[in-house]
């Protein structure tokens, strides 16, 4: 297989493919060269597609979340070439906190509940876009952080405690599979992430969610249950070296929609 990896390139992604039995050639499109893996250039979209086809690439991947917000995603399905990566529709998990917990509502996935009046502290002040998150522990300390953060889109939450984690998926367009954890978890524990996939999956499905790619829960365990966090619509701190599947062969089920014969 020919495969071309866009955007800064993962270490762990690149010796996972060079391990592959299925791997013919390997390239990058990247703004910074890797010793000995030949350096694609490419000045637009169009370029890149063009190269891609002569260099008759069968897999492209990219966690670039630049390129993702430009379109790659949508510009490599509609030139029918095999690209790994969230689209710009399901990127908004990751940008838009209140989106995302508007959806888990809807499907029932457990995730911190929002407090519209808060009368017992401490709480959560999150902003829309996920670049700020501060407890506060008085309501002086929750108007001082409202008058700072000005006009940004903000929401108050219920305070959890628990241990957080982070898991791994793969969504093939009808299937998910969570990827193997180093993390030591109780029965009880992996128990409820096999659900959580499990309405993960429907969730996914049900919204005909049109990408094929890597993305990563961020969940606490608190009260017996899972909540969720964040998303991060990639997975660049994964060891993908260390899975004992073949990674190539992982990535051609996505392409394939079969992640269910994992």
């Amino acid at each position: 297989m020919n495969v071309l990896i866009i955007g800064i390139p993962h270490k762990s992604i690149i010796d996972a493919i060079k391990k592959s039995g299925y791997l013919e050639k390997l390239y990058i499109a990247a703004p910074q060269s890797v010793e000995n893996i030949p350096n694609i250039d490419f000045l637009s979209f169009e370029d890149l597609i063009n190269k891609a086809k002569v260099l008759k690439t069968d897999i492209a991947i990219t966690f670039d979340k630049d390129l993702i917000k430009a379109g790659i995603a949508e510009v490599f399905q509609k030139n029918k070439l095999n690209l790994i990566s969230v689209n710009k529709k399901w990127l908004n998990l990751e940008t838009s906190r209140i989106a995302s917990k508007k959806l888990l509502n809807y499907y029932e996935i457990s995730n911190p509940e929002i407090i519209k009046a808060p009368v017992a502290f401490p709480v959560i002040l999150k902003t829309d876009f996920p670049k700020f998150t501060y407890k506060a522990d008085s309501i002086s300390d929750l108007i001082e952080a409202i008058e700072h953060l000005g006009g940004e889109n903000i929401y108050t939450e219920e305070y959890l405690i628990g241990n957080s984690y982070e898991f791994v998926h793969i969504w093939d367009g009808e299937n998910i599979y969570t990827l193997p954890s180093e993390q030591q978890l109780t029965e009880i524990q992996e128990e409820k992430l096999k659900l959580y996939s499990t309405k993960l999956n429907f969730m996914l499905a049900d919204e005909k969610a049109d990408f094929r790619g890597f993305f990563t829960s961020k969940l606490m365990w608190a009260k017996n249950e899972w909540y969720v966090l964040r998303y991060k619509m990639d997975s660049s701190d994964y060891k993908f070296e260390n899975l004992k599947n073949d990674f190539l062969f992982i990535l051609n089920l996505i392409i394939y929609r079969k992640l269910n014969e994992l």
